[in-house]
């Protein structure tokens, strides 16, 4: 199953954690969304259930830009993301 749709994330952070939603379109558009808002996706490369992407993203600490490598299986979501502290793991389900 393609990585195109709608999915929400979870991820560890410093912050605690963190349920934003990620939505990737096949034309190669996209983005990061949470309660303060959506965030565009840049540098998305798609290939098949795979992807790889950045997004600039407000924290208590000023915005990141953080790297993200994610891969589909099924309607579950699996890969990092990556900070200037490191990498770390993230999951996430399909959404409808």
């Amino acid at each position: 199953m393609s990585i195109v749709g709608s999915w929400k994330l979870t991820l560890e952070t410093p912050f605690g954690v963190q349920t934003p939603t990620l939505r990737i379109e096949a034309d190669g558009a996209g983005g990061l969304g949470s309660h303060a808002g959506e965030v565009p996706l840049t540098d998305l490369q798609i290939s098949g259930d795979a992807a790889e992407f950045h997004a600039k993203v407000p924290t208590p600490m000023g915005s990141f830009n953080i790297g993200f490598d994610v891969k589909a299986s099924g309607d579950a979501l699996s890969g990092k993301f990556k900070t200037p502290l490191g990498s770390t793991p993230l999951t996430g389900v399909r959404q409808a």
